[in-house]
């Protein structure tokens, strides 16, 4: 647990303009047709009515819905924006923005037939053309008894009765033109006007003196609430949940799927087994419900894919249109670094701040939080509109080296930030790289699993090893050197996870195929000798790891030559198994070649020649040197620290050493300076929980044990071995120590 050796570890495979007085606007979307006129009266004087209910003379085409849910926050905004104690000159505007099919239409509706009766009139424009807006404002003066032959004499009628008496709500629904604004909305002015707008376009200038609203998505309640009401069947909570997530809590999708359900009369569990590729299902297409002669409250188009067209067919141009694809292959719902766009594109950074932009306008990104993300139906929607693999080819590649260069990064800094932002977007990527054959998806998943094991995420890490593997056997037989690779790496995590013979078991497969490539003596023959002889040594088959690290050595020594760093190497690991042989002596002459062909190779501060010093300080421990020990581990240290930074995790590795040391020597309070910053340095690295965190926290437990402090001595161990469970099967070698320990405290954690 001490982790004392710093051996090298197996190489992986990586490889408009214009204000518009006293008006309140609301932009409306979701394609609604038709208009239904109510009595013709004209509404001269105040009709008392109550909240549910219309004035006289209102024109509102749709019923107020009696499965609404939920956006009781978006309606007081609203109402706050139309009504609140505002001076009549000030402009008094509210656009409702956001996606297709989130619900936009019928929260108009709502908050009309809520708020309604506080107005004189509520009237509806329909501006899905806006060349259609004299024909509109002339059926709203229809509703409320206007009739001229003539369209220009009832529309100035019109308007000139809207701007006398109390105040009247126009709702402006599917306004999606920006570029007529300035045509329409001067038209509609006045100090007891008030305009609602709803928009796919969040692009409205700001001169306009729009209040802007971004619709969300339903929250995991307000999905369950709308299915509990929807649903003809009571249906299990978590299933319900699992339909919100599949379709990503968007209100449309959510009411399709329930309709689908109930006119099926099956459950929900079996209906989401069916939404494999969602958009191309029949719950989500226009043409099953017209044949059923199904609605919805407010006869929006009753198609995913329609409604998405509608944005697509403002997209302009292939980049812009290209932008939007890759996003699709991303991963949905996370925040998509503007480096992968750049670099499949070929662009500049800048040059995709337009196209994203414009995207998030159209409501078919989001960019609320500065990285575009998109939504998981609008992903499943972009890639319809990819033709062929030429786009995710590229997208896969240009990943594959963003992820390899991160990686590196990770390991250079010891900061996990570096891989992070990528992590989920390499992993989606991956799978549709692979779902089309894609070689590049071997690299991804290859470096998805470098990292995963980074973090200690070990179970993850092995299942994109074994993707890599398999995608490599499918492409080149068995038998081939990339597949050797993949079987090495896998390996490795086999290793991490305690299955040493498993992990036997792949180092000799792979070694076997790369003898079999490039000969007995190649230097890629080398790795694979050198990483058997790691496991064989966790075997406890000292003789036969001794075995491994000689040959290996014996090869690097003729490939190139006795003093070349990558026979410090093998010198290294030749020196750590000689030690646990109990040949101090032999390990201490290894460590100290090892150290001179370093220094004569990179100078006296190179990370190399702190591994080395590090592992000359471990042998003098032994030896009983606690003085030469202790120098040797600070000035490992001192290099780290100038090197990697002061909060490395290598750093930590060197820190707990010294702790080690030191509590040898007898000074406690410093082991336990050392131990505590090891502790900090780890937590700050990999979070809370974590096997090299379980490390330090197990160093102070035994330290507190020997201070006479059992209760924290317990505590700490108990909390190590609750990490390592977390990571490790339960007989894993490292968990037997912190059991062992807890034992000998008398606390029995089995």
């Amino acid at each position: 647990m001490a982790k004392k050796k710093l051996e090298d570890q197996p190489t992986k495979k990586i490889e408009v303009a214009g204000n518009v007085e006293g008006a309140t606007f609301i932009i409306g979307d979701d394609n609604v047709v038709g208009q239904s006129a109510a009595a013709p009266i004209v509404n001269k004087a105040k009709t008392k009515t109550s909240p549910g209910s219309l004035p006289v003379g209102s024109n509102i085409p749709f019923p107020q819905n009696v499965l609404f849910t939920g956006r009781e926050a978006d309606l007081e905004l609203i109402a706050e924006s139309l009504l609140g104690k505002k001076p009549s000159t000030t402009l008094i505007s509210q656009a409702i923005t956001g996606m297709g099919g989130i619900g936009k239409t019928q929260l108009a509706v709502e908050f009309a037939y809520r708020y309604g009766y506080k107005f004189d009139g509520a009237h509806w424009l329909n501006l899905a053309n806006p060349e259609s807006l004299d024909s509109e404002i002339a059926a709203c003066g229809r509703a409320v008894g206007l009739t001229y032959d003539d369209q220009r004499e009832q529309v100035a009628n019109t308007l000139k009765l809207w701007q006398s008496g109390g105040l009247r709500l126009l709702i402006l629904d599917n306004f999606e033109s920006v570029s007529e604004a300035n045509n329409i909305l001067p038209r509609l002015q006045g100090a007891n006007m008030r305009l609602l707008i709803t928009s796919r376009r969040s692009d409205w200038p700001k001169e306009l003196g729009l209040n802007q609203h971004g619709l969300n998505l339903f929250s995991e309640k307000e999905s369950l609430d709308f299915l509990e009401s929807a649903l003809e069947k009571s249906e299990k909570r978590e299933d319900k949940r699992a339909l919100g997530d599949k379709l990503g809590c968007l209100p449309l999708a959510l009411e399709l799927a329930a309709k689908y359900i109930n006119v099926n009369k099956i459950s929900i569990a079996a209906h989401v087994k069916e939404l494999d590729e969602i958009l191309s299902h029949e719950s989500m297409g226009a043409e099953w419900f017209k044949s059923l002669d199904i609605k919805t409250p407010t006869e929006h188009e009753l198609s995913l894919f329609a409604t998405f067209k509608l944005s697509w067919e403002q997209v302009n141009g292939e980049i812009e249109k290209n932008v939007f694809r890759i996003a699709g292959y991303c991963a949905p719902n996370a925040p998509i670094p503007i480096e992968i766009f750049a670099q499949t594109l070929e662009l500049d950074e800048k040059a995709i701040n337009k196209p994203l932009y414009r995207l998030n306008s159209l409501g078919l990104l989001n960019t609320a939080d500065s990285l575009p993300s998109i939504h998981p139906l609008l992903a499943a929607f972009a890639r319809s509109t990819s033709e062929g693999n030429e786009l995710l080819e590229k997208l896969a590649d240009k990943l594959a080296v963003l992820a390899r260069q991160a990686n590196n990064q990770v390991d250079q800094t010891g900061s996990l930030q570096w891989f992070a932002p990528f992590r989920l977007h390499v992993f989606s990527v991956g799978e549709y790289a692979e779902k089309e054959g894609l070689q590049d998806a071997v690299n991804l998943f290859g470096n998805l699993g470098y990292f995963l094991e980074k973090i200690a995420d070990y179970a993850g890490a092995k299942l994109a090893d074994e993707r890599a593997l398999k995608i490599d056997e499918a492409a080149f037989g068995p038998d081939h050197p990339d597949v050797a690779i993949d079987v090495n790496n896998l390996g490795m995590v086999l290793k991490d996870l305690g299955d040493l013979e498993g992990a036997k078991e792949n180092y000799e497969r792979a070694l076997k195929i790369d003898e079999a490539s490039f000969g007995p003596d190649h230097p890629k023959v080398a790795i694979g000798v050198n990483n058997l002889g790691m496991v064989l040594k966790d075997l406890d088959d000292l003789e036969g790891a001794k075995e491994n690290y000689e040959r290996a050595l014996k090869i690097d020594e003729a490939a190139f030559g006795p003093d070349h760093p990558k026979v410090a190497i093998g010198v290294n690991n030749l020196g750590t198994v000689l030690k646990d042989l109990g040949d101090l002596e032999g390990a201490k002459a290894n460590f100290e070649r090892a150290l001179k062909i370093d220094e004569a190779s990179f100078g006296p501060d190179h990370p190399n020649v702190a591994r080395d010093v590090n592992n000359l300080g471990t042998v003098l421990q032994d030896l009983g040197d606690l003085e030469g020990a202790k120098a040797n581990y600070e000035r490992a240290l001192k290099i780290f620290e100038k090197q990697l930074g002061k909060d490395h995790p290598n750093v930590a590795t060197l820190v707990n050493n010294l702790g080690l040391v030191l509590q040898d020597l007898g000074d406690l309070e410093g082991a336990k300076a050392n131990y505590e910053r090891a502790l900090k340095i780890d937590e700050a690295s990999f979070g809370p929980n974590h096997p090299d965190v379980a490390r330090d926290i197990h160093n102070l437990s035994m330290l507190f044990d020997q201070m006479g402090e059992k209760e924290k001595a317990i505590e700490y161990e108990k909390r190590a071995t609750e990490i390592l469970l977390k990571f490790l099967p339960p007989d894993h070698p490292y968990l037997k120590i912190c059991r062992e320990h807890l034992r000998n405290l008398g606390v029995d954690m089995e």
